[in-house]
């Protein structure tokens, strides 16, 4: 996983590494053309994110491949993003992604949105047959994991969604105003989840939107305020919420202006987008308070049973993680297993024979002995080989190969210098 988030990275930053949804095919070809077989781009607010399962070159040079690329992608020079950069192989990228889907990487700490933003970027690198052996058993895997993770610890029950955290956030800035007038601006899955939450607190929001068939669907019972008619929305709301995929803003210093023009009532404006959607320069008109997705942020820790659902579910998360790793060393390792015992168990058998003769004993019991004198001779030996098929490590895996006279191609092994068919690097 090579990636940035906003752990390290400024929002500025992140806005302009973001990736838009039409731009992905483009990114996604680039990486084919440095040798990225595998490969499936996670773009969120607060995350940039690159998993390969397979690629040609070796490490170091990979990683400058991808930072060249998103470079070029975003205008970002190579030491901005070799700043902050975030890279990590083998079962510490598996931890990383399972970490992720628990909402446990998030800028809101157990944050739901994260489960279908996974699921989206794995289904369109599926669809752009960018999955294969690896991140198609990993993926699913990390996504299964999450849902367990907000099923079965109270995560779900805190309804934690920035989409969420803007409505509360937002109606706490107005010193509990009596029935605010609220303007979400946007259809996606943060505006659904601010419209819903509004509705479970008895507010009824105006929605706008480009396609105003469905800005009145996610109203209900709410208004519809066309987009050209923008100003004029804000104007009538104590509390703008703006959460669309936009790339530009659209909320701009002339719309805010026009609607605090002769009106003495405060305006709160949230901005959930990245890039942000709403200009900057709009908190500096008299009466506007802007906050922005770090102005959302939270450690968790505040409520004590907040903080005890997070830990089990960062003891969930870690557990599943092991899990996936072990099955896949298990896999992994297999081949070279069986090839080793068959080798030690077809020596130790003509021994035996040598030394007792093959009429001379049920030739079964001779079979017997030789299995059991492999499993013994080759117990430490298994053992590393789970240990290294597990940290990706294909020399040692070759070199237990070459101590037994196994050739490396039988079992899957590139004979110098290469990767595991079927490992990730």
């Amino acid at each position: 996983m090579v990636g940035i988030s906003h752990r390290g990275a400024s929002l500025s930053l992140l806005e302009r590494v973001a990736v838009r949804r039409e731009d992905r095919p483009d990114l996604r070809a680039a990486l084919r053309t440095i040798g990225c077989g595998e490969a499936v781009l996670l773009s969120t607010c607060s995350r940039v994110e690159i998993y390969l399962g397979h690629a040609s070159p070796g490490e170091s040079e990979l990683v400058t491949m991808l930072l060249e690329v998103l470079a070029e992608h975003s205008g970002a020079t190579h030491h901005e993003l070799g700043a902050v950069v975030e890279v990590r192989t083998g079962q510490a990228a598996v931890g990383h992604l399972f970490d992720v889907t628990a909402g446990l990487q998030s800028r809101l700490l157990g944050e739901v949105e994260i489960l279908a933003q996974t699921r989206s970027a794995f289904r369109e690198s599926q669809a752009s047959g960018m999955t294969g052996p690896v991140l198609g058993r990993l993926f699913p895997a990390a996504l299964r994991s999450g849902r367990r993770v907000h099923a079965a610890t109270s995560l779900g029950g805190y309804a934690r969604s920035l989409g969420h955290q803007a409505v509360d956030v937002g109606l706490a800035s107005l010193g509990g105003r009596p029935d605010p007038v609220v303007l979400v601006v946007g259809s996606g899955q943060m505006a659904r989840a601010a419209v819903d939450h509004l509705a479970g607190l008895g507010v009824r929001p105006t929605v706008a939107a480009r396609d105003e068939v469905y800005a009145a669907r996610l109203a209900g019972p709410g208004a519809v305020c066309p987009l050209p008619a923008l100003a004029r929305g804000i104007a009538e709301a104590d509390l703008l919420i703006c959460a669309t995929s936009a790339s530009q803003h659209v909320v701009t210093v002339a719309h805010v202006s026009r609607a605090m023009a002769g009106r003495t009532n405060p305006l709160t404006v949230v901005d959930l987008s990245v890039p942000r959607n709403v200009d900057a320069a709009v908190a500096a008109v008299p009466g506007v308070t802007l906050i922005d997705v770090e102005g959302l942020a939270d450690d968790g820790t505040a409520a004590p049973a907040m903080a005890a659902a997070l830990s089990t579910a960062a003891a969930m998360a870690s557990a599943a993680a092991e899990a996936f790793g072990e099955g896949v060393a298990a896999r992994d390792a297999g081949p070279v297993i069986a090839a080793l015992r068959l080798r030690v168990e077809h020596v130790c058998l003509a021994e035996l024979v040598k030394s007792v003769g093959w009429g001379a004993v049920d030739p079964e019991a001779l079979t017997r002995s030789a299995h059991a004198i492999a499993g013994k001779l080759l117990h430490r030996p298994t053992i590393a080989a789970r240990q290294a098929a597990s940290a990706g490590d294909v020399d040692g895996l070759r070199q237990l190969c070459d101590m037994f006279g196994v050739p490396p191609a039988d079992v899957g092994l590139a004979e110098s210098g290469g990767q595991a068919q079927h490992m990730a690097g």
